[in-house]
């Protein structure tokens, strides 16, 4: 039994970054899942196919820790319904619980969103990088409400999706300058906050996000500019706690190394293309959720508060094992 070309092509696009926001890599993953499970003609066939696109996607994009939650929530529901041995009732239950995560997922983005545009003042001059779709709320919640700012954005190679946010942020009328990843130390001295999306917080509060936000960090830290994680609690990493690393994925070479190169020099020539880095949370002034502004060394504590403790959580290796005793 083989996997459709189109299940293949999203897993492909979430491992390489085409799809620009976490939030968004997020519902595609959520939404690829459910396909699956409304294309089953059986649960033998569901079976098999989530046992063998859930690792897939695990590993596509390791670093999103709201992808990993969100799916472990999904998947055991999904297992949990199958039990029933009804078809119908597991497609109609999946159908209920993607939109519940859906929802869930858009609220917490809202309200860190709305929280962070209170960091905005008139004549503000905010750096950010890479594309968040809660960090563009957040300028837009400002916006809305009148204040009168600027923004610089980073070209945020590889991908250069920097250049879509300035786009969009351009057509809401604000301010935008741009410029290459290297002059962030150059350019830092006119800036006032410096906004990060986040693709997950470690336990020990450390930022996981768009390769070159580390950079960003130590020089806003050296140049004494205040760095705010923008991150819903869902991107809080329980495995982590666990003693978990983060996978740091790399992209495609072809990104950065011409084809012309490649064929002349082949191998002679080796290409690292990381896609995300890690900022330590000393380089972090503050992490803003739907809670509110918390401090890095205090998300071991919401970790425990969501979680409990002792810890209780399922993990990875639980949901892989689980589907795979499922399939056999």
């Amino acid at each position: 039994m083989r996997l459709k070309p189109e299940y293949l092509k999203v897993i492909d696009d979430i491992k390489y970054a085409r799809i620009f926001s976490s939030t968004e890599t997020v519902l595609a993953g959520l939404r690829l899942l459910k396909k699956v499970v409304d294309d089953a003609e059986s649960i033998e066939e569901l079976s098999f196919n989530l046992a063998t696109v859930v690792p897939l996607l695990f590993k596509a994009r390791p670093t999103s820790a709201m992808l990993l939650n969100s799916i472990k929530t999904f998947v055991s529901e999904i297992v949990k319904a199958s039990e029933s041995g009804d078809l119908n009732y597991v497609k109609q239950h999946a159908d209920v619980q993607l939109q519940k995560i859906e929802r869930n997922i858009l609220q917490l983005a809202e309200l860190t969103a709305k929280i962070a545009s209170h960091r905005i003042n008139d004549g503000d001059t905010i750096l950010t990088n890479s594309y968040s779709t809660i960090v563009l709320k957040a300028f837009k919640f400002a916006h809305h409400e009148g204040k009168k700012f600027k923004v610089y954005v980073t070209e945020s190679r590889p991908g250069s999706e920097g250049l879509v946010l300035a786009a969009e942020l351009a057509k809401m009328g604000l301010k935008i300058t741009i410029f290459v990843d290297s002059a962030v130390r150059y350019m830092i001295k006119d800036v006032d906050n410096v906004f990060l999306s986040s693709e997950a917080i470690a336990a020990n509060g450390a930022l996981i996000n768009k390769v070159g936000s580390s950079l960003i960090a130590l020089a806003a830290s050296e140049a004494r500019v205040r760095v705010f994680a923008l991150a819903p609690t869902l991107k809080f990493s329980p495995e982590t706690l666990l003693g978990e690393l983060v996978v740091l994925a790399e992209g495609e070479s072809s990104t950065i190394l011409p084809e012309k190169l490649r064929e002349e020099f082949g191998e002679k020539i080796k290409v690292r293309v990381p896609l995300f880095d890690v900022t330590p949370p000393e380089y972090i002034d503050a992490i803003i959720t739907e809670r509110g502004l918390v401090a890095p060394q205090a998300v071991v504590m919401i970790l425990k508060e969501i979680y409990g403790w002792p810890f209780q959580v399922i993990t990875l290796d639980e949901i892989l094992e689980g589907l795979e005793s499922w399939r056999k």
